[in-house]
């Protein structure tokens, strides 16, 4: 206390309370979560929260020796979050906290979702002074961006998805995008007359899911293909008789194009699956008043995807879209909290 006000006396109180001021602002607010948030996804790609998951405490020496890791720099970024609280310490052992457990799993997707996005704000000068573009120069992490989004929709949007599907009584399903086919595992896990059928234009996704999907033993009743869903007319070995379609937030990686990309997409899916009801989640884009008022995740939500040739949309776009394309709207609800739309469209 002496020193802070011999400090003061010297540099007076103005500037002093300036200083805890931007100290709020700046390092507690906005710096500190770009180290927390880089501590994190490094320690979840090296494998270090499955450990902590599985095991009541983990061993920086042996961890590290299995994995040919620094342990002096894994000790480190222990110990950093052992400061923030999210990790216990003994000797050269951790464990999670509660809050450290809460982070491990059920916020674990936003973490790798948002590592996908790394080299996209790794390069915002370049971008911004036109020396590299998205899609040519820089592409997200395919890889992260469909495991982290899976496991942010599993929370929420699949469990919703699988009610809804339950409560018509549909019995064959196919996913458009389906990533690693985690929510076809989630729905046909849960209802033993289910079947389901997923596509995705991404190889290596495919092959993982159809892992997943053997290891918990519903390879009777998944199918997985790589196919591209904006290539209908040319995709082989589709089922003709499913009963309901989903999207689960994808639709708007496709509106960059212009709303006749989605349009025509949605036409063909018509086309190829007369009357059968697309089960539609989907962003609403949050006007700039909204975002100002209740922040949230809306705004770097919207921010990475506005650089990543990606589109979000307020609810009435997607009401037009649907209508052009020759769609019905047998129902509609709003999860305001987390600015999504679930149609239901015939």
């Amino acid at each position: 206390m002496f020193e802070l006000l011999k400090t003061i006396r010297v540099v007076g109180l103005p500037q002093i309370l300036k200083f805890f001021r931007a100290y709020r602002l700046g390092w507690s607010g906005i710096i500190s979560g770009f180290y927390s948030t880089r501590v994190l996804q490094t320690l979840f790609d090296v494998g270090l929260f499955d450990a902590l998951i599985e095991e009541d405490w983990v061993d920086t020496e042996v961890f590290s020796e299995a994995k040919n890791l620094d342990v002096a720099i894994l000790t480190s970024l222990c110990d950093y979050l052992h400061g923030l609280g999210l990790l216990e310490k003994r000797a050269s052992q951790y464990s999670l906290t509660r809050r450290g457990a809460s982070i491990a799993t059920s916020a674990r997707g936003w973490f790798e979702a948002v590592y996908g996005y790394e080299s996209v704000f790794h390069s915002l000068e370049a971008l911004l002074k036109k020396e590299k573009s998205y899609g040519r120069d820089i592409v997200r992490r395919e890889d992260y961006v469909i495991r982290g989004s899976e496991r942010v929709e599993d929370l929420i949007h699949f469990p919703l998805a699988i009610e809804r599907i339950s409560r018509e009584g549909y019995k064959r399903a196919l996913d458009m995008g389906c990533g690693e086919g985690t929510f076809l595992k989630r729905l046909c896990g849960s209802n033993p007359d289910v079947t389901g059928f997923g596509i995705d234009v991404n190889p290596d996704a495919i092959e993982r899911g159809r892992a997943g999907v053997l290891e918990a033993g519903l390879g009777d009743r998944i199918h997985l293909s790589t196919q591209d869903f904006t290539e209908l007319e040319r995709a082989e070995d589709l089922p003709k008789d499913v009963e309901v379609i989903t999207f689960f937030l994808i639709l708007h990686e496709m509106l960059h194009r212009g709303t006749g990309a989605v349009i025509e997409l949605l036409k063909n899916v018509r086309s190829a699956f007369p009357g059968v009801p697309l089960l539609i989640f989907e962003v609403i884009r949050p006007s700039l008043a909204q975002m100002r008022k209740r922040p949230g995740m809306s705004v770097q939500y919207v921010l990475h995807h506005d650089l990543t040739h990606q589109k979000l949309a307020p609810m009435k776009t997607w009401e037009e879209l649907f209508e052009e394309a020759g769609f019905r709207i047998k129902d509609s609800s709003r999860l305001d909290f987390v600015k999504t739309a679930i149609l239901l469209i015939e």
